[in-house]
């Protein structure tokens, strides 16, 4: 019920509705590494997150897999369709998941069902558009640094936790090639951008995590 009162699926229907859609629901895990789903794989329905992080990959015309997205508690993973279709990217389990699955035939019939939850699945269609239109534009409009940043920018809005000192500690394990297929651009380039901000003073990063020291000037970036 906590989970669907945070999911953007799920959180515009009443306690009540969240109970009757919970018949529909059917709980499942995953450890780090294993595969909720695969490209051209047809998952019959989608995933509301629970617990722990998730990968979403695609492959590249070359054979390459980058990262389009990073899936956090609350958040819906797989096609969103009332119809069964195969999926174009793979989601991966970061850490240990747990998710909510929620069947193709039970969408469409939820989604006749609670008006409310219609209109969020047509905003979820809508933000997904908007975002890969957006990363299609960055690619030529801004500079790799500065996408780089709106990309921290972003992970810290969705998966950050602010620290006593005001910095925000990014709470998933990043790895470059993340970053770096998130800011559509290649690894050695984020690698550079980053190593730039935090001479700067910008950020502070490791082995798979990332801080970010200074929001507002990352902003101004």
């Amino acid at each position: 019920m906590q989970v669907m009162a945070r999911s953007p699926l799920t959180r515009a229907l009443t306690r009540e509705q969240r109970e009757e859609l919970d018949g529909h629901l059917q709980a499942l895990s995953w450890a780090a590494g294993d595969p909720l789903m695969v490209a051209g794989d047809t998952p019959g329905g989608v995933y509301l997150v629970m617990s722990g992080r998730v990968r979403i990959t695609r492959d590249t015309v070359d054979g390459d897999e980058i990262t389009v997205d990073l899936a956090a508690p609350g958040d819906v993973v797989g096609p969103l369709d009332t119809t069964v279709v195969p999926t174009p990217d793979s989601a991966w389990a970061m850490e240990t998941t747990c998710a909510l699955f929620l069947r193709t035939e039970s969408l469409a019939e939820v989604v006749e069902t609670f008006p409310a939850l219609a209109l969020a699945l047509l905003r979820l269609q809508q933000e997904r558009l908007t975002r890969a239109r957006e990363r299609e534009v960055a690619r030529t409009t801004r500079t790799v640094e500065q996408r780089v940043a709106g990309v921290l920018l972003s992970l810290g809005d969705s998966l950050g936790q602010e620290r006593s000192d005001g910095s925000v500690l990014l709470q998933v394990r990043l790895r470059r090639d993340d970053i770096a297929g998130l800011a559509s651009t290649t690894v050695e380039s984020t690698s550079r951008a980053m190593s730039r901000m935090k001479r700067k003073g910008l950020i502070d990063s490791g082995r798979e995590w990332v801080a970010l020291l200074d929001v507002p000037a990352l902003a101004a970036l």
